[in-house]
Formats: structure tokens, sequence, C-alpha cells
């Protein structure tokens, strides 16, 4: 059984594979007690981090409890090139993703619909690359900063649908917090499509926790893949850890 932990600034994800399908999976509020969360004993695990805080503390957690422990950077072994500026300032989440997205052929645009919209570009065929990317408030956040700097909006249900045009002012406020979202979205893969000048082939998958409200409203969506960044964390613990049992353990 392989481990994939995405810590995430909200949440963190943990993914429990074998065989190469992930079997388990589930999600805590990042920096909740995560030492009953029902582990069992572990061939490996890799851990993608954005909260360094936290790294080490999962690490000393994991090391008796798994046989290979990975912290992913931008120094591990990813399957494929970047040619971003400072490439160990990019968010592990973020390489992950474009590590999975490598099972799609040709140029993928990640949608990651977390506490921030991240969207990132896969091109290449047989030499794939990471090309870069865009960083966006999350919908969630965009819309605590709309209730926190008004005097008369009072918080809405997200969930629940609205017509573009809102009847009254709670669903004139999902409307614009949730439709606006999708069309921000929208409008940003047309933007990456034209500057980059991409082929119609390109495939546009979405992820993360709010990718849900993206669901029937953006239209340039193909893809949706709850689980993406975990699976490119397994993605790389399959290069990283040793096919052989042994009984040491390592850090990496």
């Amino acid at each position: 059984m392989i481990a994939a932990i995405d810590i995430g600034n909200t949440r963190t994800k943990v993914g429990f594979f074998s065989a190469g399908k992930l079997v388990r999976n589930l999600a805590i509020a990042t920096g909740e007690d995560f030492s009953a969360l029902g582990w069992e004993p572990l061939e490996g695990a890799v851990i993608g981090s954005v909260v360094p805080a936290l790294s080490a503390r999962w690490q000393d957690f994991l090391l008796p409890r798994a046989r290979h422990v990975h912290l992913a950077s931008a120094a591990s072994p990813w399957g494929f090139r970047s040619e971003v500026e400072e490439p160990s300032r990019v968010g592990v989440d973020r390489l992950a993703n474009i590590e999975a997205a490598l099972g799609f052929p040709g140029a993928a645009i990640v949608v990651d619909a977390g506490t921030a919209t991240k969207f990132d570009l896969l091109e290449g065929v047989e030499i794939r690359h990471f090309a870069g990317g865009a960083i966006a408030p999350g919908v969630e956040v965009s819309y605590r900063a709309l209730l926190a700097g008004t005097a008369q909006l009072g918080a809405v249900d997200l969930a629940k649908h609205s017509p573009v045009i809102g009847y009254n002012t709670e669903t004139a406020i999902r409307s614009g917090v949730v439709h606006g979202f999708a069309a921000q979205v929208d409008g940003m893969i047309v933007k990456i499509f034209e500057e980059r000048e991409l082929p119609p082939t390109t495939v546009v998958v979405a992820t993360g926790g709010a990718a849900g409200y993206l669901k029937g409203r953006a239209r340039l969506i193909t893809h949706y893949r709850p689980h993406l960044t975990l699976e490119g964390l397994h993605a790389l613990a399959e290069k990283v850890f040793p096919r052989s049992s042994g009984p040491e353990r390592r850090d990496l």
C-alpha cells in the first residue's frame, strides 16, 4: 500500500493506492490531528505540502509506519521538464497536478480550484514541459472578502442554484460569486489558448475542492478529476520507491 498525502492550506487529503489504484481516500482540515485515521503498515508514503510548518510533523509520523517516505519538491524526479523561473518556489501541488496530467496526450490545462484557483499548462508531445501558469484568489476566498468588505451583504449558501440574474440579494450574491467564478475560469482558459496558440485537442481538467462549482457552469472544462493531485503524488511514488522490499526505511 502506498499513501499519498496532499497538505493544502485549508484541507489535507490522503489517498491509499494498491496495485496502482486509489482504493481509499479521506480529507481532514489542515492542522487537525491525523494520528487516528486508521493507518496500516505502508510500503511507502509520499508527501506533497504547501504548508512547510507541517511537513516535518507528517514525516516524523510516517517514518515508523512506512518502509519509505519521500517529501516531494521541485528536485523530485518528475516526468516533465520545468520551464518556469525559480522552480523551487512552485507549489508541490501544482507539480503533482502536472505529473498526473502526463496521462493525457499532448497539451493540457489544469484548473485546481482550492483556496487559490491555479491554472497550469503542460505542453509538448514527446518531451513534456511545464510552461507555467496563473494564480487567482479562490472562489471561497473571494466570497469571504466580499462579506468582510460590505456592511449589508450577508452569508448565503453557495451550493444552492441561482440564475445568472438574481431575483433578490441572496441569489444575486450567489450568482455573482459562483457564476462569476465559472466565467473567470472560462475567460482564463480562452486567454491561455490564445496566448499559447494551443490546438483544439488540448485537455482542460478541473480538480480541487471548489471544482464542483464549475460543473454545469464552466463551458470549457473537458474532464473533472477530483483526486488529480493525489494521482500525481502516487505517480511520483512509483518512480522514487524501489520495487523490491527490504528491511530498511529511508527518508528521501
